[in-house]
């Protein structure tokens, strides 16, 4: 997509230009001031932009461009490019890599203009004595205090113990399930791309197979109708050339008895020109003769055009019919992509739900005097190149995409309250089930 249109008097152009580099000068976002790299399972925004001093004008590249997210092993995916590790650079040295890849891999004589926008960062997770411990939106500039605040407050009363745990339960299960349509719908996807005729889904759960096996019917009944709608585009396209095809036979056809017709005027003007040089008819039936030349030869252009077009027509159709199946194949290719990033982050959110719901079923806990203010102690958890660091933090700590913050209130009993002691068994059971 342009940026820009030719304007048509230099002054508007050079208001484009002033306006455009503005654009690119401003482009990137607050966050992207600072030097901290950029953390897995962050969303972000590629723009890439290229001046074209042939035609005057900014172009975007948005076949490059676009929406991604930094794996949990600190590399994005570009299209052209390949996986690209981020985890050791920051946003500037991370545009000035991907411009430089572009501008090896294309030749080109400058770099092109990368600007990277972040979308969404990592959530952070507060786990411990609070009263509603789970993940929780990150913003810049986030505190634990306000992280504390967040998750509503240090833990003032045991029933609430059970209520987060029947929550968690609930939470858990539900991501159990989108796990499952997310891995189907991955299934499906990829037998559409290694064009198979049946799709192979993975064994589902005991407890979840009824659930599991109504999915892969919905997933066979779209896998059936999309191959179907591409069956009917080929037929489509085949016939609609083949009908091309018999046009053009009648036209040829056409075109030689035009010919016939001409070559036979053409003797008749000849003899009729004889006799009119010595006198034996009259000029009229000359020209007579050369009009119906002349209309004829007109018709034979037509019937040659209208042959010229039909071809045209028919080399495009058989460019559509070919590049059906690549076109089919890319969209396919961007689903799959699409599909497994939700699918890490659905694989991430499960294993912090699940530890958090042990958490709960462990450390049932009860207040010892709820009317004395007990001092809280707090620690942070931070993922720094693949490793866990732990740390101790004070209620003015600033932190980072991703933290977990624990939060510990000195005092309470370390013995397992009555509520959470009445959970059902089979929580356990299911977190096991869960955690495979």
């Amino acid at each position: 997509m342009n940026l820009s249109h030719r304007a048509p008097h230099p002054f508007f152009r050079a208001t484009f230009v002033i306006s455009a580099l503005a654009f690119l000068a401003g482009a990137v976002s607050p966050a992207l001031a600072d030097s901290a790299s950029l953390a897995p399972q962050t969303k972000i925004r590629l723009t890439i932009v290229q001046w074209m001093p042939s035609k005057g004008q900014f172009e975007r590249w948005d076949a490059i461009g676009g929406e991604y997210t930094v794996s949990d092993a600190g590399e994005v995916s570009l299209p052209f490019l390949g996986s690209l590790p981020v985890g050791n650079l920051d946003n500037a040295s991370l545009t000035n890599e991907i411009a430089k890849r572009l501008q090896a891999k294309m030749g080109l004589a400058q770099t092109p203009a990368v600007t990277i926008d972040i979308i969404d960062y990592p959530s952070i997770y507060v786990v411990g004595d609070v009263m509603a411990p789970g993940e929780y939106k990150f913003h810049s500039g986030l505190s634990v205090l306000q992280s504390l605040a967040m998750s509503g407050g240090p833990l003032r009363a045991p029933a609430q113990q059970r209520s987060q745990t029947i929550t968690l339960v609930g939470n858990l299960r539900e991501i159990d399930h989108s796990l499952l349509r997310s891995s189907a719908k991955l299934a499906r996807l990829q037998t559409e791309m290694a064009g198979a005729k049946e799709i192979v889904f993975d064994q589902p759960p005991a407890a979840d197979r009824q659930y599991a096996e109504s999915l892969y019917q919905e997933e066979r009944v779209i896998f059936q109708a999309r191959a179907n709608a591409l069956d009917k585009q080929s037929v489509a396209l085949a016939e609609l050339r083949n009908l091309l095809t018999a046009e053009i036979d009648t036209l040829e056809e056409k075109l030689k008895g035009s010919d016939d017709n001409i070559h036979s005027v053409e003797e008749q003007l000849t003899s009729v020109k004889t006799l009119v040089q010595k006198g034996l008819t009259i000029t009229s039936r000359q020209m007579d003769l050369e009009r119906l030349l002349t209309t004829y030869r007109s018709d034979r252009l037509d019937l040659v055009t209208a042959i010229m077009r039909g071809r045209q027509a028919i080399n495009e159709t058989t460019r559509n019919l070919e590049g059906l199946s690549d076109t089919r194949r890319s969209e396919i290719a961007s689903e799959v992509q699409a599909e497994k990033a939700n699918l890490d982050q659905l694989k991430l959110k499960r294993d912090t739900t699940q530890q958090l719901l042990l958490g709960e079923l462990s450390t049932g806990t009860n207040v010892n005097n709820r009317d004395e203010e007990l001092p809280l102690t707090f620690s942070v958890s931070r993922r720094d190149k693949g490793q866990v660091d732990q740390f101790q933090a004070s209620e003015t700590t600033e932190l980072a995409p991703g933290d977990v913050v624990r939060v510990t209130q000195p005092g309470l009993t370390d013995a397992p309250s009555e509520d959470a002691a009445a959970v059902p068994v089979q929580t356990e059971a299911h977190v096991s089930q869960v955690s495979r």
